[in-house]
């Protein structure tokens, strides 16, 4: 019964054996043996030389004292391990900052490629930068105006003068929106202390 079965095992090899496959792989591992043998030769020889070398404590700590020297500049200490995990734990804010400013770069980028969009950009901030402007000129014009009537007049500014002032509508602007400011300035002072 044992003598079947080893037969049978036999047989089965040598099918194996028939296949082009196999065929092929065999052929191939004994192209290859040369190196193999080479591999397996360097191996025993490092395996030897570990053995050596485990077996001499003096080679041994030397070998770890150079390694050690060699690791000192990538030793990590306990600050920057916490500062690490403070990054980590920081890294989904970060995450969307560069992604935004990904957006925007990307946005930047293709405007600088598009003419017609960089005009329309254009004339939208024209259209916002234009009555602002329009208001400083006005507002430069009318101090100049101002200027030049206070250097020709010659005469005192009297009491009646003052109060004739005060009683005008755009003085009387002013000076409450200087007294609002006053009182917002002193009501912030006292909550912030």
């Amino acid at each position: 019964m044992n003598e079947m079965k080893e037969q049978q095992k036999n047989d089965t090899a040598f099918e194996g054996l028939s296949d082009p496959e196999v065929q092929e792989a065999i052929q191939t591992l004994i192209q290859k043996l040369p190196k193999i043998k080479d591999a397996v030769l360097a191996a025993e020889q490092g395996l030897e030389f570990a053995t050596s070398v485990m077996k001499d404590q003096q080679s041994l700590r030397s070998l770890f004292e150079r390694a050690e020297e060699q690791m000192a500049p990538f030793r990590i200490e306990k600050e920057s391990i916490v500062a690490l995990m403070a990054l980590m734990d920081k890294m989904p804010k970060i995450l969307k900052l560069v992604s935004a400013l990904e957006q925007v770069a990307d946005l930047a980028e293709s405007l600088m490629k598009d003419k017609e969009s960089q005009q329309y950009l254009f004339a939208s901030v024209q259209g916002y930068i234009k009555p602002v402007t329009q208001q400083i000129d006005h507002a430069v014009e009318v101090f100049q105006e101002a200027k030049e009537r206070s250097e020709q007049k010659q005469q005192s500014v009297s009491i009646f003068d003052l109060y004739k002032l005060l009683k005008d509508p755009t003085v009387q602007k002013g000076l409450r929106f200087a007294q609002s400011v006053v009182e917002v300035i002193g009501e912030k002072q006292r909550h912030s202390k």
